[in-house]
Protein backbone atom coordinates (compact mmCIF):
# COMPACT_ATOMS: atom_id res chain seq x y z
CA UNK A 1 0.00 0.00 0.00
CA UNK A 2 2.53 2.33 0.55
CA UNK A 3 4.68 1.96 -2.38
CA UNK A 4 1.88 3.03 -4.45
CA UNK A 5 2.89 7.23 -3.63
CA UNK A 6 6.61 5.98 -4.13
CA UNK A 7 6.43 4.54 -7.27
CA UNK A 8 4.21 7.14 -8.73
CA UNK A 9 7.23 9.55 -8.05
CA UNK A 10 9.29 7.63 -10.09
CA UNK A 11 10.50 9.85 -13.35
CA UNK A 12 8.63 8.86 -16.39
CA UNK A 13 11.79 8.38 -18.58
CA UNK A 14 12.89 5.65 -16.44
CA UNK A 15 10.42 3.17 -18.45
CA UNK A 16 13.56 3.09 -20.78
CA UNK A 17 14.13 0.10 -18.87
CA UNK A 18 11.79 -2.25 -20.45
CA UNK A 19 14.92 -2.56 -22.27
CA UNK A 20 16.59 -4.62 -19.82
CA UNK A 21 14.52 -7.74 -20.02
CA UNK A 22 15.06 -7.18 -23.55
CA UNK A 23 18.52 -7.23 -22.85
CA UNK A 24 18.88 -10.07 -21.20
CA UNK A 25 16.77 -12.35 -23.34
CA UNK A 26 19.19 -11.08 -26.52
CA UNK A 27 21.81 -12.43 -24.08
CA UNK A 28 20.87 -15.60 -23.72
CA UNK A 29 19.87 -15.95 -27.13
CA UNK A 30 23.10 -15.14 -28.24
CA UNK A 31 22.00 -11.80 -29.97
CA UNK A 32 24.46 -9.04 -30.83
CA UNK A 33 25.83 -6.35 -32.92
CA UNK A 34 23.63 -3.42 -33.76
CA UNK A 35 20.37 -5.00 -31.98
CA UNK A 36 22.15 -5.11 -28.58
CA UNK A 37 24.38 -1.41 -28.86
CA UNK A 38 20.79 0.07 -28.89
CA UNK A 39 18.83 -2.10 -26.74
CA UNK A 40 21.39 -1.42 -24.30
CA UNK A 41 22.38 2.01 -24.51
CA UNK A 42 18.65 2.66 -24.36
CA UNK A 43 18.71 1.01 -21.58
CA UNK A 44 21.64 2.72 -19.78
CA UNK A 45 19.54 6.11 -20.42
CA UNK A 46 16.56 4.53 -18.37
CA UNK A 47 18.98 3.27 -15.24
CA UNK A 48 20.57 6.62 -15.06
CA UNK A 49 17.97 8.63 -15.33
CA UNK A 50 16.71 6.54 -11.85
CA UNK A 51 20.35 6.97 -10.80
CA UNK A 52 19.72 10.77 -11.19
CA UNK A 53 16.34 10.90 -9.04
CA UNK A 54 17.47 8.65 -5.92
CA UNK A 55 20.65 11.01 -5.83
CA UNK A 56 18.25 13.78 -5.45
CA UNK A 57 16.26 12.18 -2.53
CA UNK A 58 19.56 10.79 -0.87
CA UNK A 59 20.95 14.46 -1.46
CA UNK A 60 18.01 16.20 0.88
CA UNK A 61 18.96 14.04 3.76
CA UNK A 62 22.66 14.60 3.30
CA UNK A 63 22.39 18.39 3.61
CA UNK A 64 23.27 20.59 0.26
CA UNK A 65 27.32 20.18 0.05
CA UNK A 66 27.43 16.17 0.39
CA UNK A 67 24.40 15.96 -1.41
CA UNK A 68 26.27 18.46 -4.51
CA UNK A 69 28.90 15.68 -3.95
CA UNK A 70 27.17 13.30 -4.44
CA UNK A 71 25.21 14.29 -7.61
CA UNK A 72 27.96 15.19 -9.03
CA UNK A 73 29.71 11.34 -8.33
CA UNK A 74 26.63 9.54 -9.17
CA UNK A 75 26.11 11.66 -11.78
CA UNK A 76 29.47 10.21 -13.56
CA UNK A 77 29.16 6.63 -11.86
CA UNK A 78 27.63 5.41 -15.43
CA UNK A 79 30.79 6.59 -17.27
CA UNK A 80 32.66 5.23 -15.36
CA UNK A 81 31.16 1.57 -15.15
CA UNK A 82 31.41 1.70 -18.81
CA UNK A 83 34.77 2.43 -19.46
CA UNK A 84 35.53 0.25 -16.43
CA UNK A 85 34.15 -2.55 -18.94
CA UNK A 86 35.80 -1.00 -22.33
CA UNK A 87 39.16 -1.17 -19.91
CA UNK A 88 38.87 -4.86 -19.55
CA UNK A 89 38.03 -5.45 -22.61
CA UNK A 90 40.99 -3.67 -24.01
CA UNK A 91 39.39 -0.15 -25.89
CA UNK A 92 41.65 2.02 -24.46
CA UNK A 93 40.77 4.52 -27.30
CA UNK A 94 37.49 4.11 -26.60
CA UNK A 95 37.91 5.28 -23.37
CA UNK A 96 40.41 7.71 -23.99
CA UNK A 97 37.37 9.05 -26.13
CA UNK A 98 35.06 9.09 -23.68
CA UNK A 99 37.16 10.96 -20.99
CA UNK A 100 37.45 14.34 -23.61
CA UNK A 101 33.28 13.24 -24.71
CA UNK A 102 32.31 13.77 -21.30
CA UNK A 103 33.99 17.24 -20.83
CA UNK A 104 33.17 18.51 -24.10
CA UNK A 105 29.38 17.28 -23.67
CA UNK A 106 29.55 18.75 -20.32
CA UNK A 107 30.81 22.30 -21.02
CA UNK A 108 29.20 23.16 -24.53
CA UNK A 109 26.27 20.59 -25.23
CA UNK A 110 25.06 20.80 -21.46
CA UNK A 111 25.70 24.63 -20.39
CA UNK A 112 25.00 25.38 -23.95
CA UNK A 113 21.40 23.90 -24.12
CA UNK A 114 20.76 24.86 -20.73
CA UNK A 115 21.77 28.69 -21.88
CA UNK A 116 19.85 28.19 -24.67
CA UNK A 117 16.63 26.60 -22.94
CA UNK A 118 16.46 28.86 -20.18
CA UNK A 119 17.49 32.26 -22.45
CA UNK A 120 14.66 32.03 -24.68
CA UNK A 121 12.30 32.68 -21.30
CA UNK A 122 14.69 34.75 -19.59
CA UNK A 123 16.69 37.67 -21.51
CA UNK A 124 19.64 37.54 -19.31
CA UNK A 125 20.42 34.73 -15.98
CA UNK A 126 23.14 35.28 -13.68
CA UNK A 127 25.50 32.70 -12.16
CA UNK A 128 28.62 33.14 -9.63
CA UNK A 129 31.53 34.63 -11.34
CA UNK A 130 33.95 34.28 -9.21
CA UNK A 131 33.18 30.28 -8.94
CA UNK A 132 33.12 30.53 -13.14
CA UNK A 133 36.68 31.70 -12.62
CA UNK A 134 37.98 29.10 -10.24
CA UNK A 135 36.39 25.97 -12.21
CA UNK A 136 37.53 27.24 -15.37
CA UNK A 137 41.34 27.95 -13.88
CA UNK A 138 40.61 24.20 -12.41
CA UNK A 139 40.06 22.88 -15.86
CA UNK A 140 42.98 24.55 -17.98
CA UNK A 141 44.91 22.88 -14.77
CA UNK A 142 43.50 19.43 -16.01
CA UNK A 143 44.11 20.56 -19.53
CA UNK A 144 47.72 20.63 -18.79
CA UNK A 145 47.90 17.45 -16.88
CA UNK A 146 46.00 15.84 -19.76
CA UNK A 147 47.81 17.37 -22.80
CA UNK A 148 50.99 17.11 -21.79
CA UNK A 149 51.84 12.87 -21.72
CA UNK A 150 50.16 13.28 -25.35
CA UNK A 151 52.66 15.82 -26.64
CA UNK A 152 55.71 13.52 -25.20
CA UNK A 153 54.53 10.86 -27.08
CA UNK A 154 55.76 13.41 -30.15
CA UNK A 155 58.29 15.13 -28.42
CA UNK A 156 61.34 12.58 -29.72
CA UNK A 157 60.73 13.36 -33.31
CA UNK A 158 62.31 16.77 -32.39
CA UNK A 159 64.64 15.90 -29.16
CA UNK A 160 67.67 14.14 -30.22
CA UNK A 161 67.91 12.50 -26.58
CA UNK A 162 64.70 10.59 -27.22
CA UNK A 163 63.84 7.41 -29.12
CA UNK A 164 60.19 6.48 -30.19
CA UNK A 165 60.37 3.34 -27.12
CA UNK A 166 61.95 5.86 -24.24
CA UNK A 167 59.16 8.14 -25.61
CA UNK A 168 56.60 5.67 -24.88
CA UNK A 169 57.42 4.78 -21.84
CA UNK A 170 58.01 8.25 -20.72
CA UNK A 171 54.07 8.49 -22.19
CA UNK A 172 53.03 6.08 -19.58
CA UNK A 173 55.19 7.58 -16.19
CA UNK A 174 54.16 10.84 -16.73
CA UNK A 175 50.39 9.27 -17.52
CA UNK A 176 50.61 7.94 -14.18
CA UNK A 177 51.84 10.74 -12.57
CA UNK A 178 49.27 12.77 -13.49
CA UNK A 179 46.66 10.75 -12.63
CA UNK A 180 48.38 11.00 -9.42
CA UNK A 181 48.73 14.82 -8.79
CA UNK A 182 44.82 15.08 -10.32
CA UNK A 183 43.42 12.55 -7.53
CA UNK A 184 45.37 14.87 -5.08
CA UNK A 185 44.09 18.12 -6.19
CA UNK A 186 40.77 16.34 -6.29
CA UNK A 187 40.90 15.39 -2.51
CA UNK A 188 42.49 18.85 -1.79
CA UNK A 189 39.37 20.50 -3.40
CA UNK A 190 37.15 18.08 -1.42
CA UNK A 191 38.79 19.76 1.95
CA UNK A 192 38.59 22.98 0.94
CA UNK A 193 34.74 22.60 0.31
CA UNK A 194 33.80 20.49 2.92
CA UNK A 195 35.89 21.18 5.26
CA UNK A 196 38.33 24.55 5.45
CA UNK A 197 36.04 26.93 3.82
CA UNK A 198 32.83 25.27 3.45
CA UNK A 199 31.02 28.66 4.62
CA UNK A 200 32.04 29.70 1.26
CA UNK A 201 30.14 27.56 -0.70
CA UNK A 202 27.17 27.22 1.41
CA UNK A 203 23.73 28.57 -0.40
CA UNK A 204 23.02 31.73 0.84
CA UNK A 205 19.51 30.78 1.42
CA UNK A 206 18.34 27.21 2.85
CA UNK A 207 15.63 25.71 1.13
CA UNK A 208 14.30 23.09 2.68
CA UNK A 209 12.59 21.01 0.29
CA UNK A 210 10.84 17.73 1.10
CA UNK A 211 11.63 14.49 0.04
CA UNK A 212 9.60 12.45 -1.55
CA UNK A 213 10.99 8.91 -0.73
CA UNK A 214 12.45 7.38 2.46
CA UNK A 215 16.27 7.23 3.10
CA UNK A 216 16.22 3.91 2.82
CA UNK A 217 14.33 3.65 -0.25
CA UNK A 218 16.48 6.29 -1.96
CA UNK A 219 19.43 3.81 -1.24
CA UNK A 220 18.43 0.41 -2.52
CA UNK A 221 16.76 2.04 -5.83
CA UNK A 222 20.53 3.68 -6.25
CA UNK A 223 22.02 0.57 -5.78
CA UNK A 224 19.80 -1.54 -7.74
CA UNK A 225 20.13 1.13 -10.63
CA UNK A 226 23.81 1.11 -10.17
CA UNK A 227 23.14 -2.94 -10.90
CA UNK A 228 21.17 -2.41 -13.79
CA UNK A 229 24.23 0.40 -15.16
CA UNK A 230 26.63 -2.60 -14.99
CA UNK A 231 24.92 -5.36 -16.49
CA UNK A 232 23.59 -2.85 -19.62
CA UNK A 233 27.15 -1.16 -19.57
CA UNK A 234 28.99 -4.64 -20.05
CA UNK A 235 26.21 -5.63 -22.97
CA UNK A 236 27.07 -1.99 -24.88
CA UNK A 237 30.44 -2.67 -24.54
CA UNK A 238 30.47 -5.82 -26.24
CA UNK A 239 28.01 -4.88 -28.66
CA UNK A 240 30.29 -2.14 -29.82
CA UNK A 241 33.82 -5.04 -29.82
CA UNK A 242 31.14 -7.19 -31.96
CA UNK A 243 29.88 -4.60 -34.68
CA UNK A 244 34.03 -3.68 -34.84
CA UNK A 245 34.90 -7.08 -35.29
CA UNK A 246 32.06 -7.88 -38.21
CA UNK A 247 33.17 -4.44 -39.64
CA UNK A 248 29.27 -3.38 -39.26
CA UNK A 249 29.62 -0.09 -37.45
CA UNK A 250 29.17 2.75 -39.31
CA UNK A 251 30.88 5.21 -36.61
CA UNK A 252 34.76 4.82 -35.36
CA UNK A 253 35.16 4.07 -32.00
CA UNK A 254 36.20 8.18 -31.71
CA UNK A 255 33.06 9.42 -32.53
CA UNK A 256 31.89 6.48 -30.38
CA UNK A 257 33.42 7.39 -27.44
CA UNK A 258 33.14 11.08 -27.82
CA UNK A 259 29.52 11.58 -28.80
CA UNK A 260 27.93 8.42 -27.96
CA UNK A 261 29.18 7.24 -24.43
CA UNK A 262 29.90 10.53 -23.65
CA UNK A 263 26.21 11.54 -24.38
CA UNK A 264 24.53 8.23 -22.47
CA UNK A 265 26.59 8.55 -19.61
CA UNK A 266 25.23 12.11 -19.18
CA UNK A 267 22.10 12.20 -20.40
CA UNK A 268 20.14 12.55 -16.38
CA UNK A 269 22.17 14.90 -14.96
CA UNK A 270 22.10 17.26 -18.65
CA UNK A 271 18.35 17.08 -19.01
CA UNK A 272 18.06 17.97 -14.99
CA UNK A 273 20.50 20.70 -15.91
CA UNK A 274 18.69 21.92 -18.65
CA UNK A 275 15.12 21.72 -17.42
CA UNK A 276 16.13 24.09 -14.31
CA UNK A 277 17.45 26.40 -16.61
CA UNK A 278 13.69 27.10 -17.74
CA UNK A 279 13.04 27.86 -14.17
CA UNK A 280 15.89 30.53 -14.20
CA UNK A 281 18.15 28.37 -11.84
CA UNK A 282 20.91 28.98 -13.70
CA UNK A 283 23.62 29.05 -11.01
CA UNK A 284 22.08 25.51 -10.24
CA UNK A 285 22.86 24.92 -14.17
CA UNK A 286 26.17 25.79 -13.98
CA UNK A 287 27.03 23.90 -11.09
CA UNK A 288 25.59 20.75 -12.18
CA UNK A 289 27.91 20.69 -15.63
CA UNK A 290 31.23 22.61 -14.32
CA UNK A 291 31.01 20.02 -11.36
CA UNK A 292 30.33 17.03 -13.56
CA UNK A 293 33.30 18.55 -16.13
CA UNK A 294 35.89 18.59 -13.40
CA UNK A 295 34.75 15.14 -11.83
CA UNK A 296 35.50 13.53 -14.62
CA UNK A 297 38.98 14.98 -15.03
CA UNK A 298 39.90 15.17 -11.81
CA UNK A 299 38.81 11.68 -10.53
CA UNK A 300 37.25 9.56 -13.61
CA UNK A 301 40.08 10.02 -15.92
CA UNK A 302 42.96 9.44 -13.17
CA UNK A 303 40.73 6.38 -11.49
CA UNK A 304 40.54 4.62 -14.79
CA UNK A 305 44.42 4.84 -15.68
CA UNK A 306 45.32 3.33 -12.52
CA UNK A 307 42.83 1.32 -12.77
CA UNK A 308 44.06 0.12 -16.18
CA UNK A 309 47.60 -0.40 -14.25
CA UNK A 310 46.44 -2.87 -12.20
CA UNK A 311 43.92 -4.81 -14.80
CA UNK A 312 47.29 -4.92 -16.84
CA UNK A 313 49.19 -6.84 -13.69
CA UNK A 314 50.76 -3.56 -12.89
CA UNK A 315 52.89 -3.74 -16.17
CA UNK A 316 53.59 -0.30 -17.67
CA UNK A 317 53.41 -1.49 -20.53
CA UNK A 318 49.64 -2.79 -20.32
CA UNK A 319 48.43 0.47 -18.96
CA UNK A 320 46.20 2.90 -20.55
CA UNK A 321 48.16 6.37 -21.69
CA UNK A 322 46.85 9.61 -21.20
CA UNK A 323 47.79 9.84 -25.26
CA UNK A 324 45.15 11.56 -26.73
CA UNK A 325 44.02 11.90 -30.99
CA UNK A 326 45.64 15.48 -32.11
CA UNK A 327 41.80 15.77 -32.93
CA UNK A 328 40.99 15.49 -29.15
CA UNK A 329 43.43 17.71 -27.71
CA UNK A 330 42.25 20.44 -30.25
CA UNK A 331 38.53 20.45 -29.43
CA UNK A 332 39.37 20.06 -25.74
CA UNK A 333 41.46 23.01 -25.77
CA UNK A 334 39.26 25.05 -27.86
CA UNK A 335 36.16 23.92 -25.55
CA UNK A 336 37.41 25.26 -22.41
CA UNK A 337 38.56 28.25 -24.55
CA UNK A 338 35.26 29.40 -25.93
CA UNK A 339 33.29 28.40 -22.81
CA UNK A 340 36.06 30.66 -20.26
CA UNK A 341 35.25 33.19 -22.52
CA UNK A 342 30.89 32.79 -22.60
CA UNK A 343 31.58 32.59 -18.55
CA UNK A 344 33.83 35.54 -17.99
CA UNK A 345 30.71 37.97 -17.45
CA UNK A 346 28.83 35.49 -14.98
CA UNK A 347 25.80 36.28 -17.18
CA UNK A 348 24.75 33.85 -20.11
CA UNK A 349 21.94 34.66 -22.78
CA UNK A 350 20.32 32.43 -25.67
CA UNK A 351 22.69 33.16 -28.32
CA UNK A 352 25.55 32.56 -26.33
CA UNK A 353 23.85 29.07 -25.76
CA UNK A 354 23.47 28.66 -29.66
CA UNK A 355 27.44 29.25 -30.16
CA UNK A 356 28.10 26.97 -27.45
CA UNK A 357 25.88 24.43 -29.46
CA UNK A 358 26.72 25.11 -32.86
CA UNK A 359 30.39 24.36 -31.78
CA UNK A 360 29.67 21.03 -30.37
CA UNK A 361 27.63 19.96 -33.19
CA UNK A 362 30.80 20.75 -35.05
CA UNK A 363 32.74 18.64 -33.12
CA UNK A 364 30.84 15.87 -34.04
CA UNK A 365 30.60 15.87 -37.27
CA UNK A 366 34.62 16.04 -37.42
CA UNK A 367 34.77 13.47 -35.24
CA UNK A 368 31.86 11.25 -37.23
CA UNK A 369 34.04 11.98 -40.82
CA UNK A 370 37.32 10.74 -38.90
CA UNK A 371 37.74 6.81 -39.86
Amino acid sequence: MNMLPKLRTIPKLSILLVCLPAAIVMKIVGVDGLPMFLVSGIGILGAVTLIGKATEEIAIYAGPLWGGLLNATFGNVTELIIALFALRAGEHEIVRASIIGSVLGNLLLILGGAMLYGGLKHQTQRFSRTGAHVNVGMLWVCLIMLVVPSLVAIAYQFDPDLTSDTADTMVRHTSLAAAVMLLVIYVLGLIFSLMTHRFLLMPDTQHHEQAEWSKRFGIVILLAATLMVAFLSEAFVHSIQHLGENGAMPMSKLFIGVIVVAVVGNAAEGMVAIWVARDNKMELSFQIAMGSCLQVALMVAPVLVIASYFMGGMQMENMMALNFHPFEIMSLGAAILIASSALSDGESNWLEGSTLLAVYIFFAIVFWFHP
